[in-house]
Protein backbone atom coordinates (compact mmCIF):
# COMPACT_ATOMS: atom_id res chain seq x y z
CA UNK A 1 0.00 0.00 0.00
CA UNK A 2 1.74 2.69 -1.11
CA UNK A 3 1.43 6.68 -1.99
CA UNK A 4 1.36 9.21 -4.03
CA UNK A 5 -0.22 12.87 -3.49
CA UNK A 6 -1.40 15.46 -5.94
CA UNK A 7 -3.57 18.25 -6.14
CA UNK A 8 -6.78 19.10 -7.97
CA UNK A 9 -7.93 22.38 -9.17
CA UNK A 10 -11.70 22.36 -10.42
CA UNK A 11 -13.68 25.54 -11.90
CA UNK A 12 -17.02 25.12 -11.09
CA UNK A 13 -19.99 27.77 -11.36
CA UNK A 14 -19.97 31.24 -8.98
CA UNK A 15 -22.51 30.32 -6.34
CA UNK A 16 -23.57 33.55 -3.78
CA UNK A 17 -21.84 33.55 -0.76
CA UNK A 18 -18.69 32.06 0.43
CA UNK A 19 -17.98 30.10 4.24
CA UNK A 20 -15.95 31.97 6.77
CA UNK A 21 -12.56 30.66 6.27
CA UNK A 22 -10.87 28.85 9.44
CA UNK A 23 -7.46 30.24 10.31
CA UNK A 24 -5.32 27.15 9.51
CA UNK A 25 -2.41 26.08 6.73
CA UNK A 26 -2.05 23.04 5.29
CA UNK A 27 1.38 21.38 4.57
CA UNK A 28 1.91 18.06 2.66
CA UNK A 29 4.72 16.03 4.60
CA UNK A 30 6.69 13.46 1.80
CA UNK A 31 8.36 10.88 3.86
CA UNK A 32 9.24 8.40 1.69
CA UNK A 33 9.32 7.66 -2.38
CA UNK A 34 7.46 4.73 -3.70
CA UNK A 35 8.78 3.51 -7.38
CA UNK A 36 6.34 1.62 -10.28
CA UNK A 37 3.28 1.39 -8.21
CA UNK A 38 0.03 -0.25 -11.16
CA UNK A 39 -1.99 2.32 -11.85
CA UNK A 40 -4.56 -0.64 -11.84
CA UNK A 41 -4.35 -0.88 -8.35
CA UNK A 42 -5.28 2.79 -7.81
CA UNK A 43 -7.52 3.14 -10.82
CA UNK A 44 -10.27 0.42 -11.04
CA UNK A 45 -10.23 -0.92 -14.89
CA UNK A 46 -6.40 0.62 -16.15
CA UNK A 47 -4.56 -1.19 -18.59
CA UNK A 48 -2.62 -3.99 -16.49
CA UNK A 49 1.28 -3.34 -16.90
CA UNK A 50 0.78 0.62 -16.47
CA UNK A 51 2.95 2.55 -13.61
CA UNK A 52 3.62 5.37 -11.99
CA UNK A 53 6.28 6.67 -9.35
CA UNK A 54 4.16 7.85 -6.37
CA UNK A 55 5.22 8.96 -2.76
CA UNK A 56 4.13 8.18 0.71
CA UNK A 57 2.50 11.53 2.84
CA UNK A 58 0.72 12.48 5.31
CA UNK A 59 -0.98 15.91 5.80
CA UNK A 60 -0.16 18.86 8.70
CA UNK A 61 -2.92 20.99 9.88
CA UNK A 62 -1.61 23.99 11.93
CA UNK A 63 -4.11 26.46 13.23
CA UNK A 64 -3.29 29.08 16.37
CA UNK A 65 -3.82 26.36 18.98
CA UNK A 66 -3.32 22.87 17.43
CA UNK A 67 -0.71 20.90 15.40
CA UNK A 68 -3.00 18.40 13.75
CA UNK A 69 -1.79 15.12 11.72
CA UNK A 70 -4.04 13.77 8.93
CA UNK A 71 -2.33 9.90 9.19
CA UNK A 72 0.48 9.84 10.72
CA UNK A 73 2.56 6.87 8.01
CA UNK A 74 4.52 3.73 9.48
CA UNK A 75 7.95 2.41 10.76
CA UNK A 76 7.56 -1.09 11.57
CA UNK A 77 10.08 -2.77 9.87
CA UNK A 78 8.14 -5.54 8.37
CA UNK A 79 6.45 -3.43 5.55
CA UNK A 80 9.99 -2.31 4.45
CA UNK A 81 10.62 -5.86 3.56
CA UNK A 82 6.99 -6.31 1.99
CA UNK A 83 7.13 -2.88 -0.03
CA UNK A 84 9.60 -0.55 -1.97
CA UNK A 85 10.42 2.40 -0.33
CA UNK A 86 12.56 4.66 -1.54
CA UNK A 87 14.35 7.92 0.74
CA UNK A 88 12.67 7.30 3.84
CA UNK A 89 12.25 9.80 6.84
CA UNK A 90 10.59 8.05 10.46
CA UNK A 91 7.01 10.55 9.91
CA UNK A 92 7.69 12.41 13.37
CA UNK A 93 11.77 13.50 12.63
CA UNK A 94 9.55 14.72 9.07
CA UNK A 95 7.18 16.18 11.26
CA UNK A 96 10.57 18.21 13.31
CA UNK A 97 11.28 18.82 9.90
CA UNK A 98 8.36 21.26 9.50
CA UNK A 99 8.81 23.39 12.27
CA UNK A 100 6.34 21.01 14.80
CA UNK A 101 7.87 19.03 17.79
CA UNK A 102 6.67 15.53 18.32
CA UNK A 103 5.46 16.55 21.14
CA UNK A 104 3.45 19.32 20.01
CA UNK A 105 1.19 17.48 17.66
CA UNK A 106 -2.63 17.80 19.52
CA UNK A 107 -4.58 15.17 17.22
CA UNK A 108 -3.94 12.99 15.00
CA UNK A 109 -7.08 12.02 12.38
CA UNK A 110 -6.93 8.58 11.28
CA UNK A 111 -8.53 8.18 7.64
CA UNK A 112 -8.41 4.46 8.09
CA UNK A 113 -6.11 1.70 9.49
CA UNK A 114 -4.08 0.45 7.29
CA UNK A 115 -0.54 -0.01 7.91
CA UNK A 116 0.59 3.31 5.84
CA UNK A 117 -1.51 5.68 7.47
CA UNK A 118 -1.98 4.57 10.69
CA UNK A 119 1.59 2.99 11.99
CA UNK A 120 3.07 6.25 13.81
CA UNK A 121 0.31 7.14 15.81
CA UNK A 122 3.11 5.85 19.04
CA UNK A 123 5.32 8.45 17.31
CA UNK A 124 3.11 11.27 18.85
CA UNK A 125 2.94 10.61 22.40
CA UNK A 126 0.80 13.41 23.56
CA UNK A 127 -1.89 13.55 20.46
CA UNK A 128 -5.48 13.07 20.88
CA UNK A 129 -6.08 9.99 17.97
CA UNK A 130 -8.98 10.32 16.18
CA UNK A 131 -10.76 7.58 14.14
CA UNK A 132 -14.60 6.08 13.08
CA UNK A 133 -16.20 4.43 15.70
CA UNK A 134 -17.28 1.78 13.49
CA UNK A 135 -13.65 1.40 11.70
CA UNK A 136 -12.69 0.79 15.24
CA UNK A 137 -15.18 -1.46 16.01
CA UNK A 138 -14.28 -3.90 12.98
CA UNK A 139 -10.82 -3.76 13.01
CA UNK A 140 -10.29 -3.82 16.61
CA UNK A 141 -12.80 -7.24 16.59
CA UNK A 142 -14.87 -9.07 13.51
CA UNK A 143 -11.44 -8.29 11.68
CA UNK A 144 -9.52 -10.68 13.12
CA UNK A 145 -11.78 -13.55 13.38
CA UNK A 146 -10.85 -16.99 11.44
CA UNK A 147 -11.85 -16.28 7.38
CA UNK A 148 -12.09 -12.54 7.74
CA UNK A 149 -9.51 -10.73 5.58
CA UNK A 150 -7.41 -8.19 7.17
CA UNK A 151 -4.69 -7.71 4.73
CA UNK A 152 -3.00 -4.11 5.10
CA UNK A 153 -3.57 -3.80 9.03
CA UNK A 154 -0.73 -4.53 10.90
CA UNK A 155 -1.64 -6.36 14.65
CA UNK A 156 0.63 -3.82 16.64
CA UNK A 157 -0.61 -0.96 15.21
CA UNK A 158 -4.42 -1.98 16.44
CA UNK A 159 -2.64 -3.00 20.01
CA UNK A 160 -1.68 0.77 19.88
CA UNK A 161 -4.90 1.86 18.84
CA UNK A 162 -6.11 0.04 22.28
CA UNK A 163 -3.95 1.38 24.51
CA UNK A 164 -4.46 4.83 23.25
CA UNK A 165 -7.84 4.17 24.07
CA UNK A 166 -6.95 3.16 27.45
CA UNK A 167 -5.42 6.04 28.03
CA UNK A 168 -8.22 7.79 27.21
CA UNK A 169 -6.71 9.87 24.07
CA UNK A 170 -9.11 7.90 21.46
CA UNK A 171 -11.87 10.01 19.91
CA UNK A 172 -14.79 8.21 18.22
CA UNK A 173 -16.68 9.56 15.11
CA UNK A 174 -19.88 8.89 14.88
CA UNK A 175 -20.51 8.66 11.22
CA UNK A 176 -20.84 11.07 8.35
CA UNK A 177 -20.28 14.86 8.40
CA UNK A 178 -19.14 15.18 11.73
CA UNK A 179 -17.16 18.27 12.93
CA UNK A 180 -14.53 16.87 14.92
CA UNK A 181 -12.29 19.81 15.36
CA UNK A 182 -13.51 24.03 15.01
CA UNK A 183 -13.42 24.10 11.52
CA UNK A 184 -12.52 20.34 10.45
CA UNK A 185 -15.03 17.72 9.43
CA UNK A 186 -15.43 14.22 8.89
CA UNK A 187 -17.21 12.32 6.13
CA UNK A 188 -17.83 8.73 5.69
CA UNK A 189 -18.81 6.73 2.53
CA UNK A 190 -15.87 5.87 0.16
CA UNK A 191 -15.12 2.62 1.54
CA UNK A 192 -11.41 2.44 0.99
CA UNK A 193 -11.80 0.21 4.23
CA UNK A 194 -14.92 -0.79 5.93
CA UNK A 195 -15.48 2.41 7.76
CA UNK A 196 -12.99 4.89 6.27
CA UNK A 197 -13.22 9.04 6.28
CA UNK A 198 -11.98 12.00 4.54
CA UNK A 199 -11.80 15.36 6.01
CA UNK A 200 -13.17 18.96 4.88
CA UNK A 201 -10.88 22.12 6.49
CA UNK A 202 -12.70 25.12 6.04
CA UNK A 203 -9.57 27.07 4.95
CA UNK A 204 -10.54 29.86 2.43
CA UNK A 205 -11.79 28.56 -0.25
CA UNK A 206 -12.66 25.27 1.79
CA UNK A 207 -10.16 22.27 1.41
CA UNK A 208 -11.24 18.21 0.79
CA UNK A 209 -8.22 15.64 2.46
CA UNK A 210 -9.76 12.61 0.65
CA UNK A 211 -6.53 10.21 1.85
CA UNK A 212 -6.70 6.97 -0.39
CA UNK A 213 -10.73 7.00 -0.70
CA UNK A 214 -9.38 8.81 -4.11
CA UNK A 215 -5.66 8.11 -5.57
CA UNK A 216 -5.49 10.07 -8.60
CA UNK A 217 -6.55 12.82 -10.91
CA UNK A 218 -7.68 9.99 -12.89
CA UNK A 219 -9.87 8.43 -10.60
CA UNK A 220 -12.06 11.81 -11.10
CA UNK A 221 -11.71 12.66 -14.70
CA UNK A 222 -12.85 8.75 -15.76
CA UNK A 223 -15.56 8.45 -12.94
CA UNK A 224 -13.13 5.14 -11.85
CA UNK A 225 -13.43 3.87 -8.47
CA UNK A 226 -10.17 3.68 -6.45
CA UNK A 227 -9.47 0.47 -4.42
CA UNK A 228 -12.00 -0.03 -1.88
CA UNK A 229 -13.40 -2.86 0.55
CA UNK A 230 -15.12 -4.99 -1.70
CA UNK A 231 -16.20 -4.81 -5.33
CA UNK A 232 -19.27 -4.25 -4.50
CA UNK A 233 -18.62 -1.15 -3.26
CA UNK A 234 -16.67 0.50 -6.14
CA UNK A 235 -20.10 2.38 -7.32
CA UNK A 236 -20.05 3.89 -3.87
CA UNK A 237 -16.75 5.49 -4.15
CA UNK A 238 -17.33 6.74 -7.23
CA UNK A 239 -19.78 8.63 -5.84
CA UNK A 240 -17.89 9.70 -2.69
CA UNK A 241 -15.88 11.40 -5.19
CA UNK A 242 -18.73 13.15 -6.96
CA UNK A 243 -19.83 14.46 -3.19
CA UNK A 244 -16.38 15.71 -2.10
CA UNK A 245 -16.46 17.95 -5.29
CA UNK A 246 -20.01 19.49 -3.89
CA UNK A 247 -19.24 19.71 -0.52
CA UNK A 248 -16.36 22.22 -1.17
CA UNK A 249 -18.88 23.64 -4.15
CA UNK A 250 -21.85 24.94 -1.33
CA UNK A 251 -19.20 26.55 0.63
CA UNK A 252 -17.07 28.65 -2.02
CA UNK A 253 -19.07 28.10 -5.52
CA UNK A 254 -16.10 29.39 -7.39
CA UNK A 255 -12.84 26.58 -6.80
CA UNK A 256 -12.80 23.20 -5.73
CA UNK A 257 -9.56 22.06 -3.83
CA UNK A 258 -9.04 18.17 -3.67
CA UNK A 259 -5.96 17.16 -2.29
CA UNK A 260 -4.96 13.29 -1.69
CA UNK A 261 -2.61 10.96 -1.82
CA UNK A 262 -2.38 7.23 -3.40
CA UNK A 263 -2.80 3.63 -1.76
CA UNK A 264 -1.81 0.39 -4.13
Amino acid sequence: MKHCMLAILLSLAALSRAAPAAEYSIQAIRFADSPGDPVSSMVMGAPKGETIDSVYVFWLIRGQDRNVLFDSGFHRDRWFELWTVKDYLRPDEAVRLAGVQPEEVTDVIISHVHWDHMGGIDLFPNATVWIQREEFRYYTGDAWQPGVDHSGVDPDDVEELVRINIEGRLRLVDGDDREIIPGIRAYTGARHTFASQYLRVDVDPPIILASDNVYLYRNLAEHAASATFSESDHAANVAAQRRMADLVEVLTGDMVYILFRTHS
